[in-house]
């Protein structure tokens, strides 16, 4: 149940990110045609900017459920699927313990910058929602290797 709620929720933000990189496109050939005009769109830089973190952190767990991320996997496919699983285990273990400081660490500095008013420089848009989002992303990617690594436990008990 939690493992399909988190999948909707990955396939949903994955959505959202492919409208986003739209957006980007669309907001930097209008600002370059504008450019040619003497109109660029004010505060383009800061949108795409905010735009592109969402992108990142929006299609990070739905690439990581559906393996559409880059692996090597040169030297492991030589070894036994058991030796590979555990290559599999220490991998995902060591990427939990990253991004869950990742993700701790990105709440922290959205409550900082929430705390401190901060904005951005030309829109006067608050950074923290961004940030924000940014963490939740990261919490659903997290969520995602938990899901990888309960199912690489699972492989290794098998055999």
């Amino acid at each position: 149940m939690i493992t399909r709620t988190f999948d909707l929720i990955s396939r949903k933000m994955m959505l959202i990110s492919g409208f986003f990189l739209v957006a980007m496109m669309a907001l930097t050939c209008v600002d370059v045609v504008g450019r040619m005009f003497r109109h660029p769109v004010f505060g383009s830089y800061e949108l795409i900017s905010f735009m592109a973190a969402i992108v990142v952190a929006g299609a990070l767990p739905d690439a990581h459920s559906e393996k559409r991320h880059i692996g090597v996997e040169i030297v492991v496919n030589k070894f036994s699927p058991k030796i590979q699983n555990v290559f599999e285990l220490v991998t995902q273990a060591l990427s939990l313990a990253l991004f869950s400081i990742v993700t701790w660490r990105m709440i922290a500095y959205g409550l900082g910058m929430k705390e401190s008013g901060e904005v951005s420089m030309n829109l006067k848009l608050p950074e923290y929602i961004i940030i924000f989002v940014v963490g939740f992303g990261f919490l659903v990617f997290c969520a995602s290797i938990i899901k990888t690594l309960v199912s690489t436990v699972q492989n290794l008990r098998e055999g």
